[in-house]
């Protein structure tokens, strides 16, 4: 029995990576983040989506022809806008730009040429920058004024690090033999909030985040 059980585990992996592939590639596109925060005194903020870039490259490995490991390593803005409902006049908009590692199983389907897939997994990032511009109110003249800024970072508020799960589903196009595109719409959806809870009143703040982008590889 105990080397029957060998033989079949045998012939299981010999059937996964007889179909076994390497590929690599590259990926832009555009993404819209919506961010959200638990207003409970800040009644008067509002928050708006804003539109950003991701870009990136990507490696997968494919068991057969229908499953696979995929990580990419890509960079993705997670832009928002900030204005106020009473003063009119404030209306801050931010670009924040995080390096992300989302790791997905990707199951695949359909013909030899054009085939569909769903990717499904994890992701890790680091908000690596972030700026903002807009107008503001001078609190002590009652005057509004224009700005452009780099944001510091700090250490007692902000929460750099981010995590969260990300799925997506799109279609493929093998154009040749070792070449093919993609098209995918991908979602990530943040678990960490941006901000670390130091305050007597907790302040949750959260990223989800919307990308369009297409892609190519090199399969091996």
């Amino acid at each position: 029995m105990k080397k029957r059980r060998l033989l079949l585990a045998f012939a299981l992996m010999t059937t996964l990576f007889a179909n076994a592939q390497w590929r690599v590639g590259v990926t832009a596109g555009a993404d819209y983040n919506v961010f959200s925060i638990d207003k409970q005194y800040m009644a008067d903020v509002l928050h708006d989506g804003r539109w950003g870039v991701t870009c990136g490259v990507t490696g997968q490995y494919n068991f057969t022809d229908w499953f696979g490991v995929r990580a990419d390593f890509n960079m993705t803005q997670k832009n928002y806008r900030m204005h106020r409902g009473v003063w009119k006049g404030t209306d801050i908009k931010y670009r924040n730009t995080y390096l992300q590692l989302p790791v997905m199983a990707s199951f695949s389907f359909g013909g030899k040429k054009l085939r569909g897939f769903c990717n499904l997994g994890v992701y890790g990032g680091y908000w690596a920058g972030s700026y903002r511009f807009g107008q503001d109110m001078n609190s002590f003249t009652g005057k509004y004024y224009d700005f452009s800024e780099k944001v510091e970072f700090s250490s007692v508020r902000d929460k750099r690090w981010d995590c969260g799960f990300v799925g997506g589903v799109g279609l493929e196009y093998q154009f040749a033999e070792h070449w093919a595109a993609q098209v995918e719409a991908r979602y990530y959806y943040s678990t960490t909030s941006t901000t670390k809870q130091y305050m007597r009143n907790k302040d949750y703040r959260y990223n989800s985040t919307t990308a369009i982008q297409l892609g190519a590889s090199y399969i091996f």
